[in-house]
């Protein structure tokens, strides 16, 4: 490819036209005389394209016409003026590159397109977020929205329920169950052996944002200052179901003893005051009365209440189970 010249706007009209008239040939003889198409000299005189240096030269020096000072341009000049403006619109559409903001504006494309488009990407190999629906409010439901502000924590692609290995496996089981058939997603589950834990982890990023839209809150729970969800609160039953897998993930029974014997104690914990205030509420709406002795706990020591609860209430964890029917075993021996 030969160089260019850039001639000031009209002069390359001008010069060409001039030429036409030295010469005396049409615009087709001309290009015959240039060896280019009728149609590349016609865009040449239009001002369209720029004109051959060489060329140019050797019409002003054959037919002498003086050639205008122009700029001479070199093989591929447009080349750099190309990337720039791909640059000037890469930086617009995804910032800059190979900076930490360059690269979340890359990838906040990338999923928008991968949202509108997903068949598309996943049929190219593409990794597409997987499709949620929300299930319709139930008592499982609230459950599971329990276990998630006692034991659960969201990230923006994940929810994670975290629990003991050393007496909490069997209630990992059910909760595993549970998930499949109010979400119909099948959890992961790990164990880690050096700190004894069970993890159960769902995700996806539409999961994350269901559980958003049911009241829930991605990152600390504490400064959240999470509660219970309204429309779980505003029915008697999903509040008490709520209840239930609060207790069960961060709740629990225990035996504390007296010069009389050995009794059993309810305990909730929580240091979200707002979310311990809601328990209360809840538990007074179904005519329990729990007491809160300590910071962040709620207690009930009587042995009617704690029946009362098991009633009204209930438990799926086995651990409580266990220690509630454990009590009651010893109790009747006496």
């Amino acid at each position: 490819m030969e160089a260019r010249i850039h001639l000031p706007q009209g002069k390359q009209k001008s010069f060409l036209e001039a030429v036409l008239r030295k010469s005396e040939l049409s615009v087709d003889q001309l290009a015959v005389y240039c060896t280019v198409t009728p149609r590349t000299f016609r865009d040449w005189h239009r001002e369209k394209y720029f004109g051959p240096h060489k060329t140019f030269e050797k019409l002003a020096r054959d037919f002498r016409v003086t050639l205008p000072k122009g700029e001479t341009l070199t093989p591929y000049w447009y080349v750099a003026k190309g990337a720039s403006l791909g640059g000037k619109k890469y930086l617009e559409m995804y910032g800059p590159p190979g900076t930490l903001e360059g690269r979340k504006k890359g990838g906040r494309v990338s999923q928008e397109r991968r949202r509108q488009d997903p068949l598309r990407y996943k049929a190219l190999g593409c990794n597409v977020a997987k499709e949620f629906i929300v299930p319709a409010p139930s008592t499982e439901l609230a459950e599971l929205i329990g276990v998630f502000l006692g034991d659960g924590g969201l990230t923006s692609h994940q929810a994670t329920i975290y629990l003991s290995a050393l007496v909490d496996r069997e209630y990992s089981y059910f909760l595993a169950g549970l998930i499949q058939r109010v979400f119909r997603v099948k959890p992961s589950i790990y164990e880690r052996i050096n700190d004894h834990s069970i993890r159960l982890a769902i995700s996806g990023v539409y999961f994350v944002n269901s559980l958003e839209d049911l009241g829930l809150k991605r990152g600390n729970k504490m400064k959240n200052k999470i509660r219970i969800p309204k429309w779980v609160l505003r029915n008697k039953q999903y509040a008490t179901a709520c209840v239930r897998g609060l207790f069960d993930t961060d709740g629990g029974f225990y035996f504390h003893r007296k010069r009389s014997g050995i009794y059993i104690g309810w305990c909730f914990t929580s240091y979200s005051e707002s979310l311990l205030g809601d328990v209360h509420n809840v538990l007074q709406r179904v005519g329990l009365n729990a007491k809160k002795e300590q910071e962040g706990r709620l207690y009930m020591y009587d042995l009617w209440s704690i029946e009362r609860y098991m009633e009204l209430i209930g438990s799926h964890n086995p651990k409580n189970i266990a220690k509630f029917q454990s009590h009651l075993a010893v109790r009747e021996k006496k």
